[in-house]
């Protein structure tokens, strides 16, 4: 049974309705011992207030489209399951963008000026950070690949994926809910991925204003901190790639959208961009309030307009019906040389565990678009 749409929603009305109605009735025929007539009274209420929890529940999750069936719900469903997802090129390879040169150098260290803390098991690391350009302080989170320690590698500057979350949401997420670490630590050692930074930045700039990752006039200047402040901080401080084709960006929801951004409008900072069940007109507030800041950050009307040198994958479901149209859309109006990849699983909502399936092609798809690393020196 879908867990969209009105029948659902009805069902619930009409259930809270009932389980109220009757409640009414059967609490004022309660008899016995006023301390037993309490409890089974108490009982009733919270058998109400269930009920108008779950109708509040489908309403939101209909909003959202958090959840599309009982299976995506419990955790059954997997989607496509990864390995399974088809990858749609709308431009040929060979209309990919002219990619910079690599090479090896020495790298910068971490600077001692960086203060961090471990966080988890896995290694990572969370910087907290102050951008010179948008005088933003917020956490940024660093992990670095097991070959970036190994004497072999030890001149090897490494390509990064910044990865984005959405909106509520805290960016350890991709650490937590999605484990994004160890699915690139098992794609390396599958040989369907290479050695890369992952480099995860707050984006939540000021509680409880959504900025779609735009600069807002009067702040915060939440694009220039993740496009600029974030990526001078890491190649500063770590044994990063400085050229724009080794790094690339990756969100789900809004984190989607922001990946996309990033790569369309600083093409000289990104070579690609990953979209998970992102979208492409922005929806905050602080951006549609202003025309001029929605057509600026537009962007169906800015890849109408312009053909950045970048390569894109973007990625929904069909139950997830906003995300799947935006992904036609996004596809009817991309031109070469800028290459767009696209794949619509047939089920599944708006959540991790979707976006769990999703990512190991993702994984596999952005490692082939960055710049293979030179290889180790002895």
């Amino acid at each position: 049974m879908s867990l969209l749409g009105v029948p659902l929603l009805v069902g619930t009305v009409l259930l809270t309705v009932a389980v109220t109605v009757v409640s009414v009735w059967v609490g004022g025929r309660l008899r016995g011992p006023a301390l037993w007539q309490g409890v089974r009274r108490a009982a009733l209420v919270l058998l109400c207030q269930a009920c108008a929890v779950l109708t509040v529940a489908v309403v939101v999750n209909g909003q959202y489209e958090f959840y599309a069936t009982w299976d995506d719900l419990v955790g059954s469903g997997s989607g496509s399951g990864g390995g399974g997802v088809v990858l749609t090129p709308l431009t040929p390879p060979g209309d990919g963008p002219v990619r910079g040169a690599g090479g090896a150098g020495a790298g910068a260290g971490v600077a001692g000026g960086l203060r961090s803390v471990p966080f988890g098991r896995d290694g990572v690391r969370v910087v907290r950070y102050s951008g010179p350009r948008t005088h933003v302080e917020a956490d940024v989170y660093v992990w670095l690949p097991p070959q970036y320690d190994q004497p072999a590698y030890r001149r090897t500057l490494f390509p990064v994926i910044e990865l984005l979350p959405g909106y509520p949401g805290s960016v350890h997420n991709w650490f937590t809910m999605l484990d994004v670490t160890g699915l690139l630590m098992r794609e390396m050692a599958n040989g369907q991925a290479r050695p890369a930074i992952l480099v995860a930045p707050t984006m939540q700039l000021v509680p409880g204003l959504d900025t779609d990752c735009t600069d807002i006039p009067g702040g915060p200047s939440a694009e220039t901190w993740a496009a600029w402040d974030v990526r001078d901080m890491v190649t500063a401080n770590f044994r990063a790639r400085k050229d724009g084709a080794g790094w690339a960006a990756m969100g789900y929801s809004e984190g989607g959208f922001c990946a996309v951004k990033l790569a369309v409008q600083h093409p000289r900072r990104y070579a690609a961009a990953v979209s998970l069940s992102g979208y492409f007109t922005p929806t905050a507030p602080a951006v549609t309030r202003s025309p001029a800041l929605l057509r600026a950050n537009d962007l169906l009307r800015v890849l109408g307009e312009r053909r950045p040198r970048v390569s894109l994958l973007v990625m929904g479901t069909r139950q997830d019906a906003d995300t799947a149209q935006d992904v036609m859309r996004l596809r009817d109006v991309v031109r070469a040389p800028t290459r767009v990849f696209s794949s619509i699983l047939p089920t599944g909502g708006h959540n991790y565990g979707i976006w769990g399936s999703m990512l190991p092609a993702a994984m596999k798809w952005i490692s082939q678009e960055l710049d293979a690393p030179p290889r180790p020196r002895p």
